[in-house]
């Protein structure tokens, strides 16, 4: 090795560590130049993966908190006393909320998904150890389930059972459900709301059905904290809740509309005999006992101080006045969507703060890189034409959106007339060429470099032609996309090269 060189450079094209010290002003230059490309979550112009309040308060409240504990790890409470207090004060805080008692216990985790992943292990084991049920177990779950759960029955070893929705109302069926659940069967879940319509499934049905054939039964949620204070502001919720005798569990985030920053989420149990079976301790090895109320070990403490900050700081009074601009900004969209000859989807109009629409006439794909060339975040979801699932556009309402919601639906309507000229994605004639959708998944492998290649994916960029990619999972079936999905994403995460 040359003096010249870094430990980093030898026998190898990967960018490399620098030699020297960068200044902090330099760093954050490229940091900055890095970002130039990214979506602004505060601008109030995404209707999906931010959950914006517009009020600077809020916002410097969960930063103070966020800072002045992100150097304390939540792996030990014993050195750090007060993360045991806090979490404990935030479980107390949204457990009753959501109707929970005295035995209402609760665990803080990192997100939506490590709350599912940790409902589902505790009633995997409470269905082994206590029910002692043959193997292997089943969860039954509508199509409108997060992904999540068939992550979490990949992971744990479950068979998931996937039950249809009532096609018009797009919530639950009791009588769907109630036929798939079997000696086998380990929980059922329902959606307070689901993600795609924002509908809410009927929970006390499905508690009946639990509590008949002695099943858990776990309530998903996760975008469902702003529920009860719609339901103070009267409007339409049906009950979700510990109110309802058979839910087992509820996992609700915080880091949506509690809105905490991003790695805030509860897993809720109505008993400490229920969680205990998704406590994992190891005291034989030669360390110290290791002790994890959650999936992970390590992790920061500033998430729970922002969010026990902000629970504190808004309160009630507080959560209601941001829950009531939010409604206000859905009935907007509610009368202004169909003006522009838009169907929303849920027969009655979903009861969150979630909207989804969609269109007979125009392409939803090219509607969203035209409302996005003015400025917007709109997310398409592709549906399925294998599944007869149609696709459309959803939208999560923030607070913030009160202040552009009329500026948006003029956007719209303005990119809906531009698309009625515009001609196609391309998707159809490329599957026409390929036949993409009839090979064989042992057989498309080789056909994969020419497939991403063609709809711009290639090692750590991605073209952002994102209406064809979006057809493209709408007409190619599920399995053929999930499987070109996860070697694009191979293809995207790759070591950065030297320049």
């Amino acid at each position: 090795m040359s003096s010249g060189e870094s430990l980093s450079e030898v026998g190898s094209l990967l960018k490399n560590l620098p030699r020297k010290r960068r200044s902090a002003e330099e760093v954050m230059d490229i940091l900055r130049q890095y970002a130039s490309r990214d979506l602004d979550p505060r601008s109030g112009r995404m209707w999906a993966h931010s959950y914006e309040t517009g009020l600077e308060d809020v916002v410097a409240v969960a930063r103070e908190a966020y800072l002045a504990f992100v150097d304390k790890t939540m792996l030990d409470f014993t050195v750090y006393p007060s993360i045991l207090r806090m979490e404990n004060d935030v479980v107390a805080m949204v457990a009753s909320l959501l109707s929970g008692d005295e035995r209402t216990v609760g665990t803080f985790t990192y997100g939506g998904t490590e709350s599912i992943i940790l409902a589902v292990k505790a009633a995997r084991e409470h269905y082994r150890h206590v029910r002692k049920g043959p193997e292997p177990p089943e969860m039954v779950l509508p199509s409108t389930a997060h992904p999540a759960f068939y992550k979490a029955a990949e992971y744990l070893d479950l068979k998931v059972v996937k039950v249809p929705v009532e096609p018009e109302s797009l919530r639950a069926d009791p009588e769907a459900v109630n036929e798939a659940v079997g000696e086998r069967t380990a929980l059922i879940v329902g959606s307070a709301p689901n993600y795609p319509y924002g509908t809410v499934d009927p929970i006390r049905a499905l508690s009946e059905i639990a509590e008949d054939k002695r099943v858990w039964l776990h309530v998903d949620a996760c975008i469902g904290f702003i529920l009860p204070f719609f339901r103070k502001l009267g409007a339409r919720v049906p009950d979700f809740d510990f109110s309802v005798p058979g839910v087992s569990s509820i996992s609700v985030d915080l880091h949506k509309y509690g809105y905490a920053p991003k790695g805030a989420s509860l897993v809720l149990y109505r008993s400490a005999e229920l969680r205990l079976h998704h406590i994992y301790v190891n005291a034989s090895w030669p360390g110290y006992p290791l002790v994890n109320t959650v999936v992970l070990s390590t992790r920061s403490a500033g998430p729970l101080a922002a969010a026990w900050a902000l629970l504190n700081y808004l309160g009630e009074e507080g959560y209601l006045e941001l829950a009531r601009r939010a409604l206000t900004t859905k009935e907007e969209l509610l009368k202004g969507l169909p003006e522009i000859d838009f169907r929303v989807l849920g027969k009655p109009e979903p009861e969150s703060s979630i909207l989804a629409f969609t269109s007979r006439e125009l392409n939803l794909f090219l509607l969203a890189e035209a409302v996005g060339k003015k400025g917007w975040y709109i997310q398409v979801q592709p549906g399925s034409r294998q599944l007869k699932v149609p696709p459309s556009i959803h939208l999560t309402i923030s607070p913030a959106h009160d202040r552009v919601v009329k500026a948006f639906l003029s956007d719209l309507a303005m990119a809906a007339e531009e698309v009625k000229q515009a001609p196609g994605t391309g998707a159809e004639e490329l599957v026409a060429a390929t036949k993409v959708d009839k090979i064989k998944l042992e057989e498309l492998e080789q056909a994969l470099p020419l497939l991403l290649e063609a709809i711009g994916i290639g090692e750590g960029r991605l073209s952002g032609e994102m209406a064809l990619i979006n057809e493209l999972i709408h007409l190619l079936p599920p399995e053929t996309v999930e499987f070109v999905f996860k070697h694009a994403v191979s293809e995207l995460f790759r070591p950065t090269r030297r320049a």
